[in-house]
């Protein structure tokens, strides 16, 4: 499962503190990590992608296949009541480097300081809009994209 020492895991949940709180922590409502889960799952999925490609280029280090579905899984099974934030003191620790790195979580960030004023007094990262040298797509074994 999600909690042991493997180095995969830890980023499984880095990922999973950084991406689903971010999403559901712009949102107007009160919004559970449950209720990313279930409603937000599309634009959570490409963010959580764009993450598994930073940590892929910055550490190699490559999520366990079925990472989506165990934080999805995760988030609905035990966090319906939990909600979303973020928060100034804890913005190091959620969105350090690599995790930082994905144009889409930055737009998400840039809105959340802007336009919901809940991280003010942080400095973020720069959308990097250089073309990756990450091939796109998820690697077979046999070296099927």
């Amino acid at each position: 499962m999600l909690m042991t020492n493997d180095c995969s895991n830890q980023w499984e949940r880095a990922s999973f503190d950084a991406v689903f709180n971010l999403v559901g922590a712009i949102r107007v409502e009160p919004t559970t990590l449950k209720d990313v889960a279930m409603y937000y799952e599309e634009e959570t999925s490409d963010m959580l992608w764009q993450v598994t490609g930073s940590l892929r280029g910055w550490l190699a280090v490559t999520l366990l296949y079925g990472f989506e579905e165990r934080l999805f899984g995760l988030a609905e099974a035990r966090f319906s009541e939990q909600q979303c934030e973020i928060s100034e003191e804890m913005f190091p620790y959620m969105f350090c480097a690599p995790l930082d790195k994905g144009n889409m979580l930055v737009e998400y960030l840039n809105y959340a300081k802007d336009e919901r004023k809940l991280i003010q007094n942080v400095q973020l990262p720069k959308c990097d809009n250089t073309p990756s040298s990450m091939r796109q797509g998820n690697l077979r074994a046999d070296g099927v994209i």
